[in-house]
């Protein structure tokens, strides 16, 4: 039997087709999402709220209104440093990319390397 607890993974993105896919993929990676957000602040929220219970990992897309992946990144680094953070992004921003490694994100994935990204963390 295998006793190793999966993952538990916090996801924020604007597109709800994408937390619908996020959710599919981390399954058949064994991993669990436990939240899935529509931008930052509803995460930050969350985290707040279930600060006996954090996540190892939050997945952050780039782009989102009220609070975008960079900010929301340097937040979580600040308040809850045990996270680990990735980003997710369809922008090819080499800037972008950039202020959100250095907002605390430890790697950007392409959207198109989400499964890359789960298997990473499987």
């Amino acid at each position: 039997m295998d006793t190793k607890s999966k993952c538990k993974i916090v996801y924020a993105d604007d597109a709800m087709i994408h937390h619908v896919m996020m959710k599919a993929m981390a399954q058949s990676h064994s991993l669990e999402i436990i939240y899935c957000a529509a931008n930052g602040r509803d995460l930050i929220d969350y985290l707040t709220e279930h600060n006996n219970a954090l996540p190892e990992v939050c997945i952050l897309d780039l782009h989102m209104p009220i609070l975008n992946g960079i900010e929301t990144a340097k937040i979580v680094r600040d308040k809850f440093p045990a996270i680990r953070i990735f980003g997710l992004t369809s922008s090819s921003d080499e800037r972008e990319r950039l202020e959100m490694l250095a907002g605390g994100a430890e790697q950007i994935f392409s959207k198109e390397e989400m499964s890359v990204l789960l298997k990473q963390l499987s």
